[in-house]
């Protein structure tokens, strides 16, 4: 195998997180593994999968994979920040083990939904820090961001569907929010798609303002637009217990984070898989 993988998260101080990163790198892992149609099928089923089928781009079931290789993927996860070294150190020291191991490039999936400071500036500038360190000896290739996916949508309205007991039921997409023009635009676009109404946390309409604006009693599900649950979404579930003694007539569901699912993990492989194509 010339390629190793490598997921990068924020990174907290809060050891949830962490636990949901590395479930996920070893549920990728475990997508990449060279496997006969038979042992796709035993994975999916042990996993409990839903498939997402057809989205923009094309149509998934199962991870393809090419069953010639000889030895499986190899998938690592670091973070930006909470962490003892710097991301450009981590993956130096990576690199350094995987070379003598005839590793040849280090594709790298930034686990973040929206862009900003840390996908615009941080992660390139800690990227080409390791590249100059390490040389000719090992290329680091990055894909794009999490959050740009054609299949995300669906994969979000899938999580909407499971919390929901009623069609008919009004969405809230609970997002962190930003300051920055335009900043909050990504969260808009992802939320018309779903049918959903868009919250932010901070830097945007609030979510006791948007639970304001349905005059319709009835069931109401939140879903926090975030990757791991965390300190954040803990004050998310405080918030939404207030916020139902205010809005009485709204039968407030809050959801869980996309977090460290089977269905993410084989779609991170797919890209991943797909990446190493080309």
């Amino acid at each position: 195998m010339s390629t190793a993988y490598l997921l990068v998260a924020h990174g907290s101080r809060d050891p949830r997180p962490q636990i949901a990163l590395d479930r996920l790198t070893y549920l990728v892992g475990q997508f990449l593994r060279p496997r006969s149609a038979a042992g796709k099928k035993a994975l999916i089923k042990r996993h409990g999968m839903a498939t997402l089928g057809s989205y923009p781009g094309g149509s998934l079931t199962t991870v393809s994979q090419d069953n010639s290789s000889k030895s499986p993927a190899q998938v690592f996860s670091a973070s930006l920040e909470a962490q003892a070294l710097p991301l450009h150190q981590q993956l130096v020291n990576l690199a350094r083990d995987l070379i003598p191991q005839g590793v040849k490039k280090i594709a790298i999936m930034p686990l973040f939904l929206l862009m900003g400071v840390h996908t615009c500036e941080d992660l390139p500038r800690e990227i080409a820090q390791a590249q100059v360190l390490l040389g000719n000896s090992i290329s680091i290739d990055c894909l794009p961001i999490l959050g740009v996916y054609p299949w995300l949508p669906a994969l979000l309205d899938k999580c909407f569907t499971q919390y929901q007991s009623q069609p008919q039921a009004e969405r809230i997409l609970l997002a962190h929010g930003s300051k920055r023009a335009g900043g909050n635009l990504a969260i808009a676009t992802v939320a018309e798609k779903l049918g959903a109404r868009a919250a932010y946390w901070k830097g945007g309409v609030s979510l006791d303002t948007v639970l304001g604006e349905i005059k319709t009693a009835g069931e109401v599900v939140i879903l926090p637009y975030f990757l791991f649950a965390g300190g954040l979404t803990d004050l998310i579930r405080q918030e939404q217990e207030q916020l139902q003694a205010v809005h009485g007539q709204l039968r407030l569901k809050l959801g869980e984070p996309l977090g460290p699912q089977p269905l993410l993990a084989q779609l991170i492989a797919t890209e991943l898989q797909r990446f190493n194509v080309f």
